[in-house]
């Protein structure tokens, strides 16, 4: 029995630095330990207070279909408060007049309203008429919406369209317009839609700023007017936005939530992590843990993010059993038995060298 424990003791101790080193080199891909849900319902209320609704709505909804979320009452209960709110008659009815007498609102009704009411040349003439009034009592000109009011008499004059159909570039000049008037626009939109609108207005042709609108509509057909701003919003130039219509169409409704939680620097990793053929679901999953998720997403593969994030350990399985120890044990523990168990060997391996060493002195006399 002591000659077995003898030679167990150096085969259980190898195995146990080798799970830590293993343990280790795992951690230092990606410790998951570090990852936490966003808790969605701090924001919603911020968004509530400040009589956002249809933003508080649309946040607290992209966090719905995650678990945690789901399945908290008081998650329930506050978005079916905002459902019922958002869905009444006098609710809609206030936005609509919104929408028609400011030129905009939060509300989808109201967006369309405003929009419906901009479509007309009439809308371009009266912007053009407002801000030449401001240039002659010497008040500040909006030069955006010159710009689009300029193309937007082009586009109903002009026999060659962006697309081929005059509806469809108004469309898109309207959605830029309502976004200049609620702040939506970003300033490399703004400056590429001035510069456009002088080489439209020389050649009677939208065919110069295509390459502006066609993605605009794109975005507008996918995922509506709210969504299309929200994104238009977050980008930093035509590579980004052409980037957000390739992440639009993995992600559809679910785009712009995903973007205001991971940021316009993570569109490229979400495009790559689809090519990769990671489920969108798990991305989503993934954006619940912040832009970190995405981080550890990429790491460790779609198999053992979902895993190490997972609650669920299923007996038997060694896989679980391994993700449960990669846990909960700390990573000074690991180092401790990693070097204890170093310094095991090298005890054994020098007393072995000196037994040695002292067998062949005496074998020779010496001493």
């Amino acid at each position: 029995m002591r000659y077995l424990f003898k030679l167990l003791t150096p085969i259980f101790i190898l195995l146990l630095v080798s799970l830590s080193l293993l343990l280790l080199k795992e951690r230092n891909i990606f410790d998951t330990r570090g990852l936490v849900h966003i808790d969605p319902m701090p924001k919603t209320w911020e968004l509530i207070r400040d009589k956002k609704y249809a933003d508080a709505d649309s946040y607290l909804s992209y966090f719905m279909q995650f678990d945690y979320v789901k399945n908290n009452p008081k998650a329930v209960e506050l978005s079916n408060a905002l459902k019922e709110k958002r869905d009444s008659y006098e609710y809609k009815k206030e936005k609509f007049i919104q929408g028609v007498i400011e030129g905009k609102s939060d509300e989808d009704i109201g967006k369309m309203s405003a929009i419906a009411s901009d479509f007309l040349v009439i809308g371009d003439i009266r912007d053009l008429i407002i801000e030449g009034n401001n240039y002659v009592n010497d008040k500040k000109v909006d030069k955006v919406v010159v710009a689009l009011s300029t193309l937007g008499l082009v586009a109903t004059i002009s026999t060659v369209y962006t697309f081929g159909t005059t509806s469809t570039a108004k469309s898109s000049l309207s959605i830029l317009k309502y976004g200049t008037k609620v702040n939506k626009i970003p300033n490399w939109l703004n400056k590429a839609i001035i510069k456009e609108a002088k080489v439209s207005k020389e050649t009677k042709s939208l065919n110069n700023i295509q390459k502006i609108l066609e993605p605009i509509y794109t975005l507008y057909q996918r995922l509506g007017l709210k969504q299309t701003l929200n994104l238009l919003k977050e980008t930093k130039n035509l590579d980004e936005l052409r980037g957000v219509v390739k992440l639009s169409k993995r992600f559809g409704k679910n785009s712009s939530p995903l973007i205001q939680l991971i940021g316009t620097k993570s569109i490229k990793e979400i495009n790559s992590l689809s090519k990769s053929n990671i489920q969108p679901k798990t991305i989503l999953y993934a954006s619940s843990y912040g832009d970190k998720g995405l981080v550890a997403l990429k790491r460790l593969g779609e198999t053992k993010f979902l895993l190490r994030t997972s609650k669920t350990v299923y007996k038997g399985n060694l896989d679980s059993i391994f993700e449960k120890l990669l846990k909960y044990i700390p990573t000074s523990i690991l180092f401790a038995i990693t070097f204890l168990g170093l310094f095991y060997y090298i005890y054994k391996f020098s007393a072995l060298l000196t037994t040695k060493y002292l067998k062949s002195q005496s074998s020779l006399g010496i001493g």
